[in-house]
């Protein structure tokens, strides 16, 4: 457990919105070092986008439930946009139905970032909060991924399709 505190308390907080302090591989590696086998084995597959591992295995049933019922939502979404009607979401905030697709994905990451603090509610110093701030800093990534200048040049792209050269 005193690893636990110990890479706990060495990491930055996290504050949805910012720039990520720490990179993944930084946090990776400080958890590989800190960490015991077993412990990482855990950590390693946990994922934002994806509840299972590679084995199949549910990396923590709360997350797991949090993401499935993010799905449907997402489902519902795209299903009630292509029958032109208003969405019965499960979870989503109602906000997300009008948003523009960038603020709707901004929404989305904004429940996920609150429905892991609810997650990690009463806990100390588990590895249930170092899941939860690997999760966070994938949000956080993600985030900061979105560029106004690069996502005009993709949709430009899918847009106008540059043309082949005819030899």
């Amino acid at each position: 457990m005193s690893n636990l505190v110990y890479l706990m308390c060495s990491l930055p907080s996290l504050k949805f919105g910012q720039v990520p302090p720490i990179s993944m591989e930084e946090f990776t590696a400080d958890a590989k070092s800190q960490l015991s086998a077993k412990h990482f084995k855990k950590l390693e597959p946990v994922d934002i986008y994806q509840a299972t591992d590679s084995e199949g295995k549910v990396s923590l049933k709360r997350i797991a439930v949090m993401l499935d019922e993010m799905k449907e939502d997402m489902a519902e979404l795209r299903a009630a946009k292509a029958q032109r009607r208003t969405p019965g979401l499960t979870r989503f905030p109602v906000t997300v139905v009008h948003a523009n697709p960038l603020e709707r994905e901004k929404l989305i990451m904004r429940w996920q970032w609150e429905e892991l603090d609810s997650i990690v509610a009463g806990e100390a110093f588990t590895l249930t909060e170092i899941m939860v701030y690997k999760l966070r800093l994938q949000i956080l990534n993600r985030l900061n991924s979105f560029d106004n200048e690069r996502g005009s040049q993709v949709l430009a792209s899918v847009v106008n399709p540059p043309k082949k050269k005819e030899e």
